[in-house]
């Protein structure tokens, strides 16, 4: 090997800063000063008898999406197991899911007994791949669930299209996607439900929480029956075959923290800024990256705006760095002093959760009868994903020169690995 000057080999660091090197959500004392004064006040109720603070996010949240209605939750995994059983989900019926995804899109799925069918997805985006979800419907086939990976939207046209033609209920999984816009329209409009995450990594952080929204009034009252008791559903629910679960629900206690609410509305005020901000920082680092051997930035289709921009992947090709492992090249970044990894969790069918007949209906109590077994190689596209991306910190307010420092350091390792074989 030549003599090189990387820093694994005893180089100096071409990144100088101290972890993290990225901070989320940003710090603000006016947010710190409405926490304050809630605690100072004492919770103040709405006439249907949950915080006012509660409703009001819920209220902007909804006109932000142009939706009629909105309901939060304790975490994005709660809207979603509200979105399945608003839907109307049963034993032995099939959804359904991208393998690309973080696996709470597809969990809630098996508490109803019902069998999450994982479909293959796009090589360039990571989303759900409509050409698969024909393949995978059967007559057991109840609905649709999709997750706008990294904040591209997913095939809306053409999912549309699949899901009117087979009559199928969709329900989109937006964790990712705050403010991302297909065709001018944003994400969380398309389908019959749709589900965000507020917890802290996400673009609109709320410490931890979920919200669902909906324009269908049975909808909304069957995730409301899922999620809360007593006094709210008292008084929004109007169908009457929900009223005789106005005291119980379900018996589940689902609702958003106040605090978390206060503070998810303050952050709603901030998105377009905050968006605005995200993607000028990733596309000038995207810009920076696009001629360096061995390392691609993530593509945004035309038509498309990618909103939250949660998560920078970027696409490692191991032929132009001499074959070296997608391992060995993060050990060789992160001696530069780069925080980086592979990304996200495997894909769901290679989790024992949705692949091991074995274990996953045992642990579940699953009927072993509605599982399907997925062995490696089964969804191909969405295994060389995975296996093909590298996930950075999603730069937003950080100091310029410290992603110049990324940059740098992706040009010092690729260029010397794209010319000289390293064995580790």
């Amino acid at each position: 090997m030549k003599k090189t000057n990387l820093a694994y080999f005893g180089g100096e660091k071409a990144i100088t800063y101290n972890s993290p090197h990225w901070k989320w959500p940003p710090f603000s004392g006016t947010k710190i000063k409405k926490i304050e004064k809630y605690y100072k006040e004492g919770e103040k109720k709405n006439k249907s008898g949950y915080p006012l603070v509660v409703e009001e996010f819920e209220r902007n949240f909804a006109k932000y999406l142009n939706m009629k209605y909105s309901l939060s939750t304790n975490s994005g995994t709660s809207s979603l197991h509200a979105a399945f059983f608003a839907i109307n989900l049963k034993k032995g019926d099939e959804v359904i899911v991208p393998a690309m995804t973080f696996h709470a899109t597809a969990s809630p799925i098996i508490s109803y007994n019902a069998v999450p069918i994982i479909c293959d997805c796009e090589s360039d985006t990571g989303n759900i791949d409509p050409e698969d979800i024909i393949k995978k419907i059967s007559p057991k086939t109840k609905a649709i669930v999709i997750t706008h990976l990294c904040g591209h939207p997913c095939e809306m046209e053409k999912i549309i299209k699949i899901k009117e033609e087979k009559n199928l209920y969709l329900i989109e999984d937006c964790s990712h996607a705050h403010g991302s816009k297909y065709n001018g329209n944003k994400v969380g409009t398309f389908g019959d439900v749709a589900c965000f995450s507020l917890d802290n990594n996400k673009l609109l952080a709320a410490g931890e929480g979920g919200i669902l929204v909906t324009n269908s009034k049975l909808f909304f009252e069957r995730a409301l029956i899922n999620s809360d008791f007593s006094e709210r559903i008292k008084s929004q629910i109007e169908l009457e075959d929900n009223k005789k679960f106005n005291e119980t629900g379900l018996g589940f206690k689902h609702r958003i923290h106040p605090v978390s609410a206060i503070i998810a509305n303050y952050e709603l005020e901030q998105i377009d800024y905050y968006i605005n901000k995200r993607n000028e920082v990733l596309n000038y680092f995207s810009k920076k990256i696009e001629k360096i051997p061995g390392i691609s930035p993530p593509i945004t289709r035309k038509n498309n705006h990618r909103g939250a921009f949660f998560g920078y992947r970027p696409f490692f090709n191991s032929k132009d760095l001499k074959n070296i492992s997608i391992d060995s090249f993060m050990k060789i970044l992160r001696a530069e002093g780069m925080e980086v990894r592979q990304s996200g969790n495997l894909p769901l069918h290679l989790l024992p959760l949705f692949s091991d007949p074995e274990s996953g209906p045992k642990f579940t109590g699953q009927d072993e009868k509605y599982y399907k077994k997925y062995l490696q190689g089964d969804l191909p596209k969405s295994e060389i994903f995975y296996n093909s991306t590298i996930s950075i910190p999603t730069f937003t307010f950080e100091e310029k020169k410290l992603i110049d420092q990324y940059i740098s350091a992706f040009e010092k390792v690729c260029f010397f690995l794209s010319k000289n074989e390293v064995k580790i």
